[in-house]
């Protein structure tokens, strides 16, 4: 939780607390995909593509069922028709003959529901799935890179060796204003791990209660040298575990390098031109802690700055790149950009759960490298990131797209049993205007989520209407041999009156159109 603390005010952190977004199962598949894969968009696929063939038993009774529905619907046009004539003015007995002629042929249109409503459940934990998923890359995509920022600073920081390992114990007192009694509350135990030949130290502080004696009541502190032996790994673990860890130069050390005073030269020279030129004025004391705060920042945070950058484009970018999308965890849009603003990360790591804050705690924020001041010393050098376009709203439209024609192709399959589901002919118009409905909102979706979760669409929806155009032409090419088998026993017109004599009736028309144009 710690940061690193100057001298003199000079600040330069250290950040040795960080956040991680806990994954479900299914967000462990989707890590374990991208993993193996080796592209983060091909492991997309491969899970779109699971998701689908997890489903696909259920899609297939579905399309099955809707396209039967549909040829039942067809066999009965002529009657349906009738009907439409007849009852034009009487709805409620229209759709009372309906019923009954669905009964009457063995039309159900409710045979679809169940598939329809799992494909709904599964897109709900899709779009969870990849909610969190964005969330926790995000998250560890940023770890990444204050992992590079804190291995740069921590080259000049103390090797943890039980051997540099020393601790003090300073003892907590509380006056009472009106007796003027002081009461021992407690001890402080102060470990601290320091190297001659390195410029940082750090030290963790914890209290410890008094050992109470069960006859008199007296408390004791007891820090011998043999119980801080005895307990040495313990000591140890708790140091390594802490999150109080605050670090520190040392300034001495610092102050009396080579580099740091040839730095200190050249930067104080350098701001006494920049002031002078400025006309302003600055009192010694003021001159000599910005000098150091420049050194420092030349000395330590530029370094650290340019192991972020590295860490990026060795890395982050490799684990986030998916053809033009930069990351694929953002929107493919030119609004959105490779290194999310601060407003945009800060909601990543408060909507999730993690190792230590609950969904929506915005404690979190105050972990120094989660703070703006943080994450933006961190991606100090990534101005161009945070600047350049995610995408171009390519993988946006062909999301729209493809859902659009899905389900174009899905409403035309379903012709006759849209055009005769009402007395007046409108269910035609209302599933036009379903259509638009559903295209409106897979286009929210694409625009409020990542360009992974419109990977996913993309890929889902292709396979829906690939698999449905499969389907369609298999049942049909059953019921067509079925009609023929049926017209070739000789039942005569009454049994062609259904599938075969719609069958004669489509080669007549054929010829029709050829005589027409002889």
């Amino acid at each position: 939780m710690g940061v690193m603390n100057l001298l003199a005010g000079v600040g330069m952190p250290i950040y040795s607390q960080l956040h991680s977004v806990s994954l479900n199962w299914i967000g462990k598949i989707i890590l374990w995909l991208t993993t193996v894969c080796g592209s983060v968009g091909v492991g997309i696929i491969l899970f779109s593509l699971l998701l689908k063939l997890i489903t696909m038993p259920f899609d297939v009774f579905q399309r099955i069922n809707m396209r039967k529905q549909n040829i039942k619907m067809k066999d009965n046009e002529e009657r349906m028709k009738k009907l439409q004539k007849q009852y034009a003015n009487d709805k409620d007995k229209y759709n009372q003959k309906v019923m009954e002629m669905y009964r009457e042929s063995g039309i159900s249109m409710m045979s679809s529901c169940l598939p329809m409503i799992l494909s709904l459940v599964i897109f709900i934990v899709a779009i969870n799935a990849f909610n969190a998923f964005s969330s926790y890359s995000n998250v560890e995509n940023y770890n990444t890179m204050v992992r590079a920022y804190n291995e740069s600073m921590l080259d000049d920081c103390a090797e943890f060796d039980e051997k540099n390992l020393t601790w003090t114990v300073q003892e907590n007192t509380t006056t009472n204003q009106e007796t003027n009694v002081t009461t021992v509350t407690g001890m402080t135990v102060t470990y601290t791990v320091a190297q001659a030949d390195k410029y940082i130290y750090y030290t963790v502080t914890q209290e410890v209660a008094p050992t109470i004696d069960e006859q008199t009541g007296e408390k004791s502190y007891v820090f011998d040298q043999n119980v801080f032996d005895n307990n040495k790994a313990d000591i140890l673990k708790y140091v390594e575990e802490s999150s109080k860890k605050n670090y520190f130069l040392d300034w001495n050390k610092i102050s009396s390098s080579e580099e740091y005073g040839k730095t200190i030269t050249e930067i104080k020279s350098k701001i006494e031109v920049d002031v002078l030129a400025s006309g302003a004025t600055l009192t010694e004391e003021e001159l000599t802690h910005k000098t150091q705060q420049a050194a420092i920042a030349q000395i330590f945070i530029d370094p650290a700055q340019d192991k972020v950058v590295e860490a990026y484009h060795s890395t982050v970018k490799k684990d986030t790149q998916f053809f033009w999308i930069k990351n694929v965890w953002a929107v493919d849009a030119t609004y959105k950009h490779p290194i999310l603003g601060y407003g945009d990360f800060s909601q990543e790591i408060i909507t999730r759960k993690s190792c230590s804050c609950k969904e929506g705690d915005k404690t979190i924020l105050t972990i120094p490298a989660y703070t703006e001041d943080g994450y933006h010393n961190v991606t100090g050098k990534l101005g161009a990131q945070k600047s350049e376009p995610n995408g171009y709203y390519i993988m946006i439209l062909l999301s729209i797209g493809t859902i659009l024609l899905q389900q174009f192709i899905s409403m035309r399959s379903q012709k006759e049993q849209n055009k005769y589901s009402s007395v007046d002919g409108q269910s035609g118009s209302q599933q036009k205007m379903m259509m638009i409905i559903m295209t409106g909102m897979f286009a929210v979706f694409s625009f409020m989520y990542s360009s992974a979760f419109s990977i996913y669409m993309v890929v889902s929806n292709l396979f829906s209407l690939l698999s449905m155009l499969v389907i369609n032409k298999l049942v049909d090419m059953a019921a067509d041999r079925k009609a023929a088998k049926t017209a070739g026993t000789g039942k005569g017109d009454k049994v062609l009156s259904g599938r075969a004599a719609a069958v004669s009736r489509n080669h007549g028309a054929k010829s029709d159109k050829k005589n027409n144009k002889k």
